[in-house]
């Protein structure tokens, strides 16, 4: 959340969307990029088809701008590309909590956002779950996992893969999943836990003509990424919960670009970061909750391309107050961070929430923010060691109403005064990036509005609505290739016989620029759908046949023709869940 506490989202002056494991189960989907394309305001640029590549963006933002976090494990790359959402498989999911805007007096270096992922505890009871799907182009997906309790310690363990033999050349993917976690109730309020994550994928990123090169080139990527957290809990019940935290993460990559010349290049990078975090939420009165929390950690880096490994070392600490007086919720915080590249910040954010009666909320909140630039971008190209930290303050206003029976309808405005905005300067020979840069001002604005009915006679609509404006307040021109506009539609209807039928549609305006040599399609819908059939428990088993139609009306959406969209295509499948 917002606080990194539990609290009510009605007491959040922040501007925050949850989804849970049900919301997914009932979306076309494969893994967490695919599930968060459905988000108003957030938009996932694919490099082609399943199992390929995503480039997240939340209200316009930069992907280095959102921080993605997984049980308090910063799964961020010192080299500044983006996480593989698609690695991030749905079924170990317990809720994904989506912060839009900057994030950092709590969170860090977020200046666009957080995306923080919970993952599923053990249950109670003894639960598998097996589930296989089945679609065009061989896409497969086979997964299975086991919970309970045995011996006093609580397990949840589930394995996963997909693939497919790819919608267009050279696109064969084959993505890997594993994942456990271990809890142990020890007494007298103290827990604890271990867990461990490891995804691997092996994949074609397809075949293209570089008019640059004169040539016709491929490219193939491996990805190792493990994760683990060892963590000791404390709840007295009443007032209090602490825990401290430690963590190790390893992310491997390697890319081979393969010409028709002939001529082969190969780029191969190794990460790793180990750290601790340490939070603390203390109910200080029936009206007030004080959470604080400290972390730190060290990351290192080794690319081929560098001449030599690079790491650094991060630190920080936060307090963040909630308190309520009459229809006023008061939110404030601050963060100290320090960074042994790229320096120190302070984060402070303050906000309020009024609850104004008739089941109507307004909130308000400024916040400042800040993200570092990717270690590496000091060195890419001709390099640039006086790049520093992108930093803004943030403002959001807005309002959430139940006022109309059975309608949800809310609305939030949003500002980002940006300083030393990044960018990237292309070589106008090749269109290639050269140098990374600090400009001096941008700002982006816009508005988001989402809508969502309550289910009557089965039947539930949402609809959602973002515009950004961004620019580059020294050149006063419109920064480009961004997502402009987006509309988020879906319909839901429980049938009878114990059936459920979702429809999504997705519309985004990626605004490219007007010289941008890779003839973007957009400005149109992309329709999804999923048709489930749910057989009620008999002895011990409940079960699910699935039907999905992808891009139902066959329509092109992307920002670059070298990676398009796959058209219409279905799959099927079935998953069974045993008590």
């Amino acid at each position: 959340s917002a606080t990194r506490y539990e609290t009510p989202q009605s007491q959040v002056a922040s501007d925050i969307t949850v989804i849970t494991k049900e919301d997914i189960s009932y979306l076309p989907v494969h893994d967490l990029s695919e599930a968060l394309n459905y988000i108003p305001g957030l938009v996932i640029d694919r490099n082609g088809g399943p199992g390929q590549t995503v480039t997240p963006s939340i209200q316009g933002s930069d992907t280095n701008h959102i921080k993605f976090v997984i049980d308090d494990i910063p799964l961020s790359l010192l080299s500044g590309d983006a996480i593989d959402l698609t690695m991030m498989p749905v079924e170990n999911i317990e809720r994904v909590e989506i912060v839009k805007g900057s994030a950092s007096s709590v969170w860090g270096a977020s200046l666009g956002g957080v995306v923080n992922i919970v993952t599923r505890s053990p249950t109670d009871e003894p639960t598998a779950e097996i589930g296989f799907s089945l679609g065009d182009k061989e896409t497969r997906k086979y997964n299975g996992l086991a919970s309970g309790k045995k011996g006093g310690i609580g397990y949840f363990l589930s394995a996963g893969r997909m693939e497919t033999d790819g919608f267009f050349s050279n696109q064969k993917a084959e993505i890997n999943t594993l994942y456990g976690k271990l809890i142990k109730e020890i007494g007298n309020g103290y827990s604890a836990e271990a867990s461990y994550g490891h995804n691997n994928a092996d994949r074609g990123l397809g075949q293209y003509y570089d008019p640059y090169a004169g040539a016709t080139y491929s490219a193939d990527n491996e990805m190792r990424d493990s994760y683990g957290r060892l963590k000791l809990g404390y709840s007295n019940g009443k007032d209090l919960d602490t825990s401290v935290s430690i963590y190790d993460r390893v992310f491997y990559y390697k890319r081979t670009d393969t010409y028709d010349i002939p001529s082969t290049s190969v780029t191969t990078g190794r990460e790793n970061s180990y750290g601790m975090v340490l939070k603390s939420g203390w109910k200080y009165s029936s009206n007030g909750v004080l959470s604080a929390g400290a972390e730190g950690s060290h990351a290192t880096t080794d690319w081929n391309y560098y001449p030599k490994e690079y790491d650094t070392d991060k630190g920080a600490i936060y307090l963040n107050d909630i308190h309520t007086a009459g229809p006023l919720t008061l939110n404030t915080a601050i963060r100290y961070d320090n960074d042994s590249v790229f320096g120190s910040d302070i984060s402070p954010s303050a906000g309020v929430v009024f609850d104004a009666g008739h089941s109507t909320l307004f909130r308000l909140n400024a916040a400042r923010g800040f993200t570092p630039p990717p270690l590496l971008a000091r060195y890419w190209g001709n390099g640039n060691p006086d790049l520093h930290a992108e930093r803004a303050w943030t403002y959001q206003a807005g309002i959430e109403s139940h006022i109309i029976p059975m309608l949800l309808a809310k609305a939030t405005f949003f500002r980002a005064d940006i300083e030393e905005m990044l960018d990237w300067l292309y070589d106008p020979l090749t269109y290639t990036e050269d140098k990374v840069v600090n400009i001096n001002k941008a700002r982006r604005q816009g508005v988001e509005v989402e809508a969502k009915t309550d289910e009557y006679k089965g039947l539930s609509f949402s609809y959602g609505y973002a515009f950004n404006d961004i620019r580059d307040l020294e050149a006063d021109a419109t920064i480009k290739n961004r997502a402009r506009i987006t509309h988020d539609a879906g319909v839901s209807y429980r049938g009878p016989l114990e059936t459920m039928t979702t429809v999504k549609g997705h519309y985004v305006w990626l605004n490219a620029d007007d010289g941008w040599p890779f003839n973007a399609k957009d400005k149109n819908f992309i329709w999804d759908a999923k048709v489930s059939k749910y057989f009620a428990k008999w002895k011990g088993v409940m079960g699910e046949l699935f039907v999905s139609v992808h891009n139902i009306f066959d329509e092109d959406q992307f920002l670059m023709e070298i990676y398009p969209n796959p058209g219409r295509w279905i799959e099927g499948g079935v998953s069974l869940t045993f008590y």
